[in-house]
């Protein structure tokens, strides 16, 4: 079997996999039934994971990854803090909203951390998972400094923030967001967070 195979089939592996946590969570998704979705066996499915644990950390490390490089794009742009806030903002909802990614799926996961098997993949993924907090931190201290955001601890501004954003995340299924249009949610967003802290 070619890498570019093995590659395609770990992806599809991986896209079924997100596609049944979301629908039956963590304790729902067992690898028979990723296995049965692709109409494989269970045994051809353990040639790329041996594992739940290990299927469930390569999902999270890929999206991470992907989450991680555009949060530094944003960070090192030339922009305003406020810019950047709003570009990561819209970062966070499209994550939720259209590509499920790994905001998403940590909330989906909660806890999983503490059960994924020791190894490179779970020290990269603690790795990025504190770098994260640390380029929001650092979006904060520009705004801060530059006086464009209010005089706060930057960590304690970053986390209400996050918290803000993770709590419309884990909410938009609710009546009243999920009708609405998702670019006016984006919209309402930039206003409410980024007008919140603006000096």
């Amino acid at each position: 079997m070619s890498s570019r195979t093995y590659d395609r089939m770990r992806g599809e592996i991986l896209t079924a996999a997100l596609d049944i946590l979301l629908e039956r969570g963590f304790e729902g998704t067992t690898l028979e039934s990723v296995a049965e979705s692709l109409g494989y066996t269970k045994p051809a499915l353990y040639y790329y994971f041996k594992s739940k644990e290990e299927l469930f950390s390569s999902l999270i490390l890929n999206a991470l990854t992907d989450s991680h490089e555009k949060i530094k794009s944003i960070c090192s742009r030339n922009n305003s803090a406020g810019e950047k806030l709003k570009d990561l903002i819209r970062l966070y909802l499209d994550d939720g909203v259209q590509s499920r990614g790994y905001f998403t799926i940590t909330h989906m996961l909660k806890g999983f951390k503490e059960r994924m098997p020791e190894g490179p993949d779970r020290a990269e993924i603690e790795r990025l998972s504190a770098d994260i907090p640390q380029l929001i931190i650092g979006i904060m201290r520009q705004g801060i400094d530059s006086g464009e955001f209010r005089k706060e601890d930057p960590k304690v501004l970053g986390g209400i923030v996050f918290a803000m954003l993770s709590g419309v995340l884990i909410h938009l299924d609710m009546p009243v967001l999920s009708g609405a249009d998702h670019e006016r949610i984006k919209s309402s967003l930039d206003e409410i967070i980024v007008k919140g802290i603006t000096s």
